[in-house]
């Protein structure tokens, strides 16, 4: 027969190797690989249990302080309430370790899906390239010349079947291949929210042991103060609920963003926020605070360095809008991990800031707003959280709307829990100042 009847044998051969290949691979696999899937698999669930019982460790500390809440305001409440906040930040942090170490294996797995997927894609446009090899061959060789190179009839029609079936091949390759790059395509989109989850698994730790620091220096200055006599603590909290005047003075800091300013002024902000969606002026300050404060590379870097390429067009159109130079307009620091770039007191991206735009310029008239701008900056915020259902100003509706501040879809995965019950802590000592000073 031809010589494209024996490249197309050649090519069914090759295809027939590829896929007993596979094949093969998969046994093996099966067979000499059993016991290493086996033990990733019993790390998985060994990862898991762990997780699973500080959990529940977890869950029972804040039960506990729940409960303690609810009593008298008394010493020993007081330090017990402490004790029990420390022991479940402590929880916090070991159970957000393992939630990184789980969502880095992960990303292990994507990152071999991925390459699998990219390995089938290479193999099917190899397999492409024989079949257009051979198509090509066959149409340098005319009608006339097929007919006179055969000496029967049937290796002429052979001739012929072969090329329709080399033709069907190429259609099942290119489908093949769309198919595959659907499912690279997925792959990428998978590796890349893992890699989000775990960047902000990385900030939560880092908002946890910034509290962790926090609380044990509370309880420090607390027994200083008291001496461990209830009398003494009793005067000082009579002392701190009786001094509107010293407590409008007190700093509302914004660390990250190098902000500070009165409780009293801040309150002015969060109550035009209020006014225009319907938020809880403590709620809004605590989300802020929460959101700046929890670490100090805040508005310490610079859009060429810090922020990832998607956001930075967003962040030149909006430096642009605003008539300022982007060299010397502050954003959040890279990390070791993940990005940077988020703007201003409420900490919104550029790509984010932009969704928000028109009704940021609508409730405030200022057209365009302002990310560093405070006034600009607590209504965005603002609009946000109300989204979440922060305008209901319950504690579950508040609590939530948090949740999804920091963690978006991931609201309601339990380890992110601490960002919310940290937050309605903080609302609820700012309100318990705000109540002094707004009688």
């Amino acid at each position: 027969m031809g010589k494209y009847f024996n490249n197309h044998l050649f090519l069914k051969t090759i295809r027939h190797f590829l896929s007993g290949w596979f094949f093969v691979s998969v046994i093996f696999l099966m067979a000499g690989g059993t016991a290493w899937a086996t033990t990733a698999e019993d790390q998985k669930n060994s990862l898991r249990q762990q997780i699973d019982e500080i959990q529940q460790q977890i869950d029972a500390y804040r039960s506990s302080i729940s409960g303690l809440q609810q009593q008298s305001n008394t010493l020993k409440r007081e330090v017990s309430l402490l004790d029990s906040k420390i022991k479940a930040a402590e929880l916090e942090i070991r159970r957000t370790t393992l939630n990184i170490r789980e969502a880095e294996s992960g990303i292990s797995d994507k990152n071999v899906a991925l390459g699998e997927s990219e390995s089938k894609l290479e193999r099917e446009r190899q397999l492409l390239g024989k079949y257009v090899q051979a198509v090509y061959e066959a149409d340098q060789q005319g009608t006339l010349e097929m007919i006179l190179s055969n000496e029967k009839l049937s290796d002429i029609f052979d001739r012929a079947s072969s090329l329709q079936e080399v033709q069907r091949g190429i259609q099942e390759s290119m489908a093949a291949i769309k198919q595959l790059r659907i499912d690279l395509e997925n792959d990428k989109a998978a590796l890349e929210d893992r890699r989000d989850e775990l960047n902000q698994l990385k900030v939560l730790q880092e908002i946890q042991r910034r509290t962790l620091a926090l609380q044990q220096e509370e309880k420090k200055t607390l027994l200083a103060q008291t001496k461990g006599q209830e009398s003494n603590y009793q005067t000082l909290i009579k002392k701190a609920q009786a001094d509107a005047t010293s407590i409008r003075q007190n700093l509302y800091l914004l660390e990250g963003v190098g902000l500070s300013m009165t409780l009293e002024k801040a309150y002015q902000y969060a109550k035009r926020a209020s006014d225009l969606t319907g938020i809880r002026p403590a709620f809004l300050l605590a989300v802020l605070k929460n959101e700046s404060s929890w670490g100090q590379k805040v508005g310490t870097g610079t859009w060429r360095k810090d922020m990832h390429t998607r956001d930075q067009k967003a962040f030149l159109q909006i430096c642009e809008e605003l008539n300022l130079d982007p060299d010397k307009m502050p954003v959040s620091r890279k990390p070791s991990y993940g990005w940077g770039g988020a703007m201003g007191p409420a900490q919104f991206l550029p790509s984010v800031w932009l969704e928000y735009q028109d009704r940021i310029a609508q409730l405030t008239g200022h057209n365009p707003p302002d990310p560093w701008s405070i006034e600009d900056a607590f209504v965005a915020a603002s609009i946000k959280l109300t989204n979440a259902g922060a305008a209901a100003q319950t504690y579950n509706a508040e609590w939530k709307s948090a949740q999804i501040y920091f963690a978006g879809s991931r609201w309601n995965n339990k380890a992110y829990y601490f960002y919310g019950d940290r937050v309605m802590e903080t609302a609820s000592v700012i309100q318990s100042q705000l109540d002094v000073i707004t009688k």
